[in-house]
């Protein structure tokens, strides 16, 4: 069994919602890649529309200006959530915070954590998850639990930290048998999926259960 946010789903489920999964979000949104790593292209926010990110042309404009000087050294283009340990002070999930937050503070409005959010993981796709409002409803719980856990991140919610729930599925062997059903499926664009990041894998289940 997978376990996200504390609720089960079978390996069968989970290879079902996988193929139900829309082919042209894999095709254009995902398998692209991050393109250039230190900075945001207009394709790169073009792309994020997959996935419903409804950046306007003014928004895109200004990603794109506020993604020059960015942190992006602090965060390593193959850097994964499981290795962003928020114990760890002057580490990857500080890096990763830094990079966030030259984003989040500038940010105009109506540019949440959303639109964001599907931008940064297209530029590391193995640390930023996608949180939009039906993950963060998911994670909610768990997010406030583990901003209690980690007191001085001084937040009422720490979803990064929650969804490295990624860690325990990975311990359990269950995503790691998730991906090689994924690669052994007949469809081609299940077997694109299997080729995602642990974080994005649990992101098209974490839908399954929302």
């Amino acid at each position: 069994m997978l376990v996200l946010a504390g609720r089960s789903i079978g390996i069968e489920a989970a290879v079902a919602q996988a193929h139900a999964y829309p082919k042209v979000t894999v095709a254009c949104y995902d398998l692209p890649g991050p393109g250039p790593v230190d900075a945001i292209t207009a394709g790169d926010i073009a792309r994020t529309h997959k996935v419903r990110s409804r950046i306007s042309h003014a928004q895109r404009d200004w990603f794109l200006r506020t993604a020059v000087g960015a942190p992006w050294a602090a965060v390593p283009a193959q850097a994964r959530l499981v290795d962003a340990d928020p114990n760890v002070s002057g580490g990857l999930y500080d890096g990763a915070q830094a990079l966030y937050e030259h984003f989040r503070t500038a940010a105009p409005r109506q540019v949440g954590v959303a639109k964001i959010s599907k931008v940064l993981h297209l530029k590391r796709p193995g640390l930023f998850p996608i949180l939009d409002s039906k993950v963060m409803a998911v994670y909610r719980s768990q997010a406030r639990a583990a901003a209690a856990r980690y007191p001085h991140r001084g937040r009422r919610a720490l979803f990064w930290a929650a969804i490295r729930d990624v860690c325990a599925n990975l311990d359990s062997g269950a995503l790691p048998l998730f991906r090689n059903r994924l690669a052994q499926s007949e469809t081609e664009h299940v077997r694109q999926i299997a080729g995602l990041t642990d974080v994005r894998l649990l992101d098209l289940l974490t839908w399954a259960i929302a």
